[in-house]
């Protein structure tokens, strides 16, 4: 199994994508989607996911985090308090919880090929989900944190 790790800049959201084994191609080549709403853009956000992986986020602080929703209030973005960086995004989806992790975040950025802009902010929220349904990594365990019922 592939493991690929990143955080935000101080450390409190730790995320780890890991990918199976004999893949067709390492996670690094998953070319970044720069997604062009307002939020993403001011963050800096380029996103990365493979359906087939697992990504695990884990927080330090609990009290220093912040599930920020925007737009069609569909995707929930893991904020750190402290930092301010966005290292992960999800979204429950018919019931199960898919994710992408900003590659710009990740140990190995410099490894992901350039980001290509993406432009979600015009579609519906059925749209963005039946999109990042296709897209997004199809496994989330979010560890050492509170149920926050998101």
């Amino acid at each position: 199994m592939g493991m690929h790790q990143g955080s935000c800049y101080c450390g409190n959201i730790t995320v780890t994508v890991k990918t199976p084994e004999g893949g067709k191609e390492p996670f690094t080549v998953t070319v970044p989607r720069e997604c062009d709403c307002g939020y993403c853009t001011m963050h800096g956000a380029a996103w990365a996911s493979t359906p087939d992986a697992v990504l695990e986020i884990e927080i330090q602080n609990e009290a220093a985090i912040n599930l920020f929703e925007q737009g069609s209030d569909s995707a929930r973005f893991w904020l750190c308090q402290r930092c301010g960086v966005v290292p992960a995004v999800t979204c429950d989806i018919g019931g199960h919880r898919k994710g992408a992790v900003n590659a710009n975040c990740m140990i190995e950025r410099a490894a992901f090929p350039s980001a290509r802009k993406s432009s979600p902010k015009e579609l519906s929220a059925q749209d963005k989900k039946d999109r990042w349904s296709s897209l997004w990594i199809d496994k989330v365990v979010i560890k050492d944190c509170w149920d926050v019922g998101l």
